[in-house]
């Protein structure tokens, strides 16, 4: 069994709570996402994940699809 990861991304773009549920669902159906959370004002999205089912670059492409900059 592998070992959860958390990460918290920078995120811009986020203006609303309507925001914050689209990143939160797409990022919720990826396998290995055990937890996602979206805050528009504070410009993050924190995820717990499983390192051995999805990655880093695959999070920030499916946050960037949704309309949204991941910052450096």
């Amino acid at each position: 069994m592998s070992k959860v990861m958390k990460h918290e991304f920078r995120v811009s773009g986020m203006r609303c709570s309507s925001c914050e549920l689209l990143v939160k669902e797409a990022l919720e159906e990826l396998e290995g996402v055990t937890l996602a959370e979206a805050s528009s004002r504070d410009g993050l999205v924190a995820v717990a994940f499983d390192p051995e089912m999805t990655g880093l670059e695959t999070i920030r492409v499916v946050i960037e699809q949704q309309g949204f900059r991941v910052q450096d």
